[in-house]
This record gives structure tokens, C-alpha cells and sequence, in this order.
């Protein structure tokens, strides 16, 4: 902040003395008045941006605020005898120039250092997010076997057999080596109970690692996902990349 305040009052300054023949010594002083205002009205924007308003009252701010700098600055400039009234006036299009094109870079870089804040906050929430769910998940009984009714039989299917699980309406189907079985139950379900080794690589289908056979990308971002009897099964970019940290590939 001191480099940007030093840079405004020799800019300021240089201007001053260059196109307006002004004596170093006001000019300086001229320069540091008009600057260290813009810089105080700076800070009390700074307080202004936590509260959300529209583009209009940004831009209403910015000229209220030049208009308010560049009055104090020809008071004291002319009460102190620096500078006559008429002089002065002519001097504004270099005041109002400089200060606007400072205050839409100081702007700027409030609402980038923002949204940094922001994304590092919501990062950090999302990370918290995830420990919970994991902690969350390794509190949970995991499932280590699946019933099924069918009709009046009652299958059981261990995990060791169940190759993938899909979405199907309502409820999923299951699929082992041999059959495949209707459940009444979601997706959800068994992504929060079942154990590890079944990564869910679509919203659609959950597979257990254990049967796939290799991994071959299809198309910008899908994935095909072959199991060990050949099935081939569709992940998408997400998907694949859990399945790659539970995998630790």
C-alpha cells in the first residue's frame, strides 16, 4: 500500500509540474493531500465491499468519491495559499484522470483478493466436508452381504460376486457373476454402506474395483471401465478420478 500511495504522488506530482509549470514544493504537497485522501476513502471502501450492491452504486461510489477527494484537496490547497482558486480548476482533468484510473485498480484488486478469500473459504469447507463424510462413513457398519426377495425365494449375494450395481428407476440392479437381481433400494444406499472397494464411477452405476480389468479413456471426458468377464461399464471424468485415489494410481 506504501509503494502504491508513493507511486499516485509522484505521478500526481510529475503531472503537476510538467503541464501546469506548478512549484515543486506545492505541487509535493498538493500531490500528498489529494493522494493520502484517495487512500483513506480507499480504505473505507474496503468496508463498503462486504456489503453486496449492484454495478451502478459502484460506479456512483467511485464518483462521489473523486468529486469529495478533489474538493478537500482545493480547500486545503487554497486555504493554505498553495494554489489560487482559478489555477486549481485547472488542474482538476488531472486530478479526476489519475484518481479514477487509481480507484478501478484498487477495485480491481479488492474484488480479486475477494473472490481468493472466497474460493480458499469454500475449499476449506468443502475439505472439512470431506473429512466429516469419511468420518462419518467409517462410523457406518458396512454391508457385507446383500439379500434379495424374489417372489418367495430369498437370494443372498456375497460381495465377492457382485460385480457392478446400476441405477434402475426407483431402485438398482444388481449384477453378479451369474444373474442379475432387482433391489429396493437407492444408489445412495449402498454408495454410504458399502465397503471401499466399490467406487461409484457414474451416477448411474457403482462397480467393485476388485473385478475391473483395466481403464481406457473415451472421448474429452468419459472413461470405459472393463471388468474381468468383459463387461464394460461407462465412468465418468469425476468417477474415474475417485476410482484412481482409491485405487492409489
Amino acid at each position: 500500500m506504501a509503494a502504491v500511495i508513493i507511486t499516485i504522488t509522484a505521478a500526481i506530482w510529475s503531472l503537476l509540474i510538467l503541464y501546469c509549470n506548478m512549484p515543486l514544493i506545492y505541487a509535493l504537497a498538493v500531490s500528498v493531500t489529494y493522494t493520502l485522501l484517495l487512500a483513506a476513502s480507499g480504505y473505507i471502501y474496503l468496508v463498503i465491499l462486504e456489503y453486496t450492491l449492484p454495478f451502478q452504486a459502484h460506479a456512483a461510489i467511485a464518483i462521489v468519491n473523486q468529486i469529495f477527494v478533489i474538493s478537500i484537496t482545493y480547500a486545503v490547497a487554497t486555504i493554505s495559499g498553495m494554489e489560487q482558486p482559478d489555477n486549481f480548476i485547472k488542474k482538476i482533468p488531472i486530478f479526476s484522470t489519475v484518481g479514477l484510473l487509481s480507484w478501478i485498480i484498487l477495485a480491481q484488486w479488492y474484488m480479486l483478493n475477494r473472490l481468493t478469500k472466497n474460493k480458499e473459504s469454500d475449499r476449506c469447507a468443502n475439505e472439512e466436508s470431506l473429512d466429516k463424510s469419511d468420518r462419518e462413513r467409517s462410523n457406518l457398519e458396512t454391508l457385507d452381504k446383500i439379500s434379495v426377495k424374489e417372489g418367495s425365494h430369498i437370494h443372498i449375494i456375497q460381495l465377492e460376486d457382485l460385480l457392478y450395481i446400476q441405477a434402475y428407476g426407483d431402485y438398482v440392479m444388481l449384477y453378479t457373476q451369474s444373474a442379475k437381481h432387482i433391489k429396493e433400494q437407492t444408489m445412495k444406499h449402498f454408495q454410504t454402506y458399502l465397503p471401499s472397494a466399490f467406487v461409484r464411477i457414474h451416477r448411474s452405476c457403482i462397480v467393485n474395483s476388485q473385478m475391473i480389468a483395466r481403464a481406457e479413456l473415451f472421448g474429452k471426458e468419459s472413461y470405459n471401465i472393463y471388468l474381468k468377464n468383459g463387461t464394460c461399464l461407462k465412468a465418468s471424468a469425476t468417477g474415474y478420478k475417485l476410482l484412481k485415489e482409491r485405487l492409489l494410481l
